[in-house]
């Protein structure tokens, strides 16, 4: 008889992952010190940071609003930025209203982008209507 806890099942589709680009986190990662990753999934957004205690934040994509991107002119000389995507506040969840920020990442404009889409198809597959109040 099959269990069906069978893990290796599992669908985990991940559209983009990176790391923090910024001077001290390269020299990090030339150590292989950096331990802060970036994901994007079909569902997810995942940030995992840490070494002796990992900490992995999942946050769903259709509860995300609004994504949004900076570029200092430090980030501008390396050519990196920071995307923030609020969480919405209307949700259910313990982190409403609370700004997500992924730091220092390459191709910024482009991750945004596909963030934003990934956002909207995950809304879409989940059927959620959402209504503005003017």
């Amino acid at each position: 008889m099959a269990s069906k806890n069978n893990i290796d099942n599992v669908e985990f589709e991940i559209k983009w992952e990176g790391q923090p680009q910024g001077l001290w986190q390269r020299f990090l990662s030339i150590l292989h010190l950096n331990f802060t990753y970036y994901q994007i999934t079909k569902d997810e957004l995942i940030i995992k940071t840490g070494f002796f205690r990992q900490k992995v934040n999942t946050i769903e994509l259709y509860l995300l609003k609004d994504p949004d991107y900076t570029v200092t002119l430090y980030q501008r000389l390396l050519g990196i930025g920071t995307i923030s995507v609020m969480v919405d506040s209307k949700s259910s969840s313990n982190r409403a209203g609370e700004k997500i920020y992924v730091r220092n990442i390459k191709d910024c404009e482009k991750v945004r982008k596909l963030l934003r889409d990934s956002i909207e198809d995950d809304v879409m597959e989940r059927k959620i209507t959402y209504i503005d109040r003017v």
